[in-house]
Order: C-alpha cells, then structure tokens, then sequence
C-alpha cells in the first residue's frame, strides 16, 4: 500500500455481541485502518464502553438506521479510503491488503468487496444450492427467464445473485451489485444521501446502494483473494413468527428497489412463494 494512504473503517452498529471480535480482526490484519468509526444512537452507546483501541472513535447519534448511521461515519472520515463494515464479520488477515491493492490498481472509479464465506464450512455464502438438474434450471427461469443463472447479476426477479469463487479460476468479478457488509471505496465516490425510506432493519439497502453506485460511474469489483467470514443461520432455525416478519421487511426492501429503478417484475411475488415453501418444507 502506498505509504500516504489511509483507510478509515466506518460500522454502523447497535453494539451487538460481534463487535468486539470484528473490530479485532481489522486490528489483526497485514494492514491496519488508521481509524475505526463505531456510528450507534446515543441509547445504546453503553454497548461498546468497552472498545479501548487506539484507532477506534465512537460517534453517538441522535437517530437510529443503518444506512443513516453509515452515512454519518462517511461524513465524519478522514482518510482517502474508505471502508463500510458491518458488526458482524470478521476479516481474514489479508484481505484489506488485497482489497487496497485492488482499488488503487484499478482506481479511481470502482468500489471493491470481499469474497464472503461461512466461519464454520470455510465455503461461500454464495454457492448453488444443490437442486435437481431440470428443476434448478427451472427454478433460474422462473426468477430470471432465459439468463437463468447469473452470478454477480440482479436477476428479474429483483434476487442479487452472489459469486461462488470456487466456480472459477478468476481472481477479479464485475458485477452489478456488492453485499454491504464490507465495501472499500474511495472517499470522493461515497454515496451521501440518505437513500433509505423504510423503518426498522435495513433488508435490500445494499442492493439500492450498488445501483447509486453504478449510477455514479462506479465499476463494481469483488476480490476473491480477500476473505471476509460470517456466521449463517437457516431460515428454518427461525420461529415463523420471525421468518415471517424478516420475509415481510425483505419484501418492502425490494418493492422499494425495484420501484425506485423502474424494474417492476411479478417474478418477485415467485420468489416469495417459493420462500414460503422452502421454509415450510424445511420446518417438517
């Protein structure tokens, strides 16, 4: 990394039970953020007392929203890269190294992101589920017509497609959207609205964010020599009245995507019935 640049990390964060252990793992790795802004409302500021780093500043608001939160950490950075993260994940050693190396190779217009894989299997979030031939083929129709299945794409459907690097020898992907939990950016290409409408948990917003992005000129890039870990939970391992409150803000989140980019599709409501299913089935 050039010796002049910086990276400011920016986490938007209600101070959950992860924060300390990603914080940690920023800390660990080949190239350290020269700040770390933790942004959470001033009601649970009590939550992460017990961040004592050097690099890590707590900025309180007086509003609660992840997108806003996140916003405020960018307003507040001072360095010419910067880093969205969320409160739960961890990043391999390297892979900040990485993900700089890449944007300054390809800068000045791109945004680069993690591979994002499970802590316990080591695999992607983001491998094929596996179906049935005909019936995958079939399910990849319905959601996105003749494409079927696109990594790295938005579908017709509204669903954004993940990359499963084990799928290929490539190192770099273009693609059209890049999952919010770690981005790297550079400072002057930062979103600065507050493009988030809807109450309660963000679901989609990261969806909303790469569209802005590309609106901006910006290429986005995933990295899959950098590794970024989270923990997944099943669908099924939640209570129904949960599933269907989280599938209900998932809905929204969408229903504001697609309307806000002019992309109306009834393959949305598919999705949602084949959701449904799938979590009934898996309930049994």
């Amino acid at each position: 990394m050039e010796a002049q640049q910086t990276i400011t990390v920016v986490i938007a964060t209600l101070g959950g039970d992860s924060l300390a252990s990603t914080v940690k793992s920023l800390n660990g790795g080949t190239v350290v953020p020269s700040e770390i802004l933790v942004c959470i409302p001033i009601e649970d500021a009590w939550r992460v007392n017990g961040l004592h780093h050097a690099n890590v500043r707590i900025l309180k608001t007086d509003f609660r929203g992840q997108v806003a939160q996140r916003i405020f950490g960018f307003q507040n950075a001072v360095s010419d890269l910067v880093m969205q993260m969320d409160d739960d994940l961890l990043v391999a050693p390297d892979c900040m190294e990485h993900l700089v190396e890449t944007l300054l190779l390809l800068g000045p217009k791109v945004a680069v992101a993690p591979a994002l894989i499970e802590q316990r299997s080591g695999k992607s979030v983001y491998r094929k589920p596996q179906r049935n031939g005909a019936l995958s083929r079939f399910y990849y129709w319905l959601m996105n017509g003749s494409d079927g299945y696109s990594p790295g794409r938005i579908d017709k459907s509204g669903s954004s497609v993940g990359v499963d690097p084990s799928v290929s020898d490539a190192k770099l992907y273009d693609v059209e959207w890049l999952a919010g939990g770690c981005v790297l950016h550079f400072k002057e290409n930062l979103v600065m609205e507050n493009f988030w409408p809807l109450p309660g948990k963000a679901f989609y917003e990261d969806v909303v964010h790469s569209c802005l992005l590309r609106a901006k000129g910006i290429r986005l890039v995933i990295d899959v020599r950098a590794l970024c870990s989270l923990e997944l939970f099943s669908q099924a391992s939640f209570r129904p009245g949960e599933f269907l409150q989280n599938l209900y803000r998932d809905f929204l989140g969408r229903k504001y995507f697609l309307r806000r980019f002019s992309r109306q599709s009834p393959r949305m409501y598919l999705y949602y019935i084949g959701r449904v299913i799938s979590y009934v089935l898996a309930r049994r």
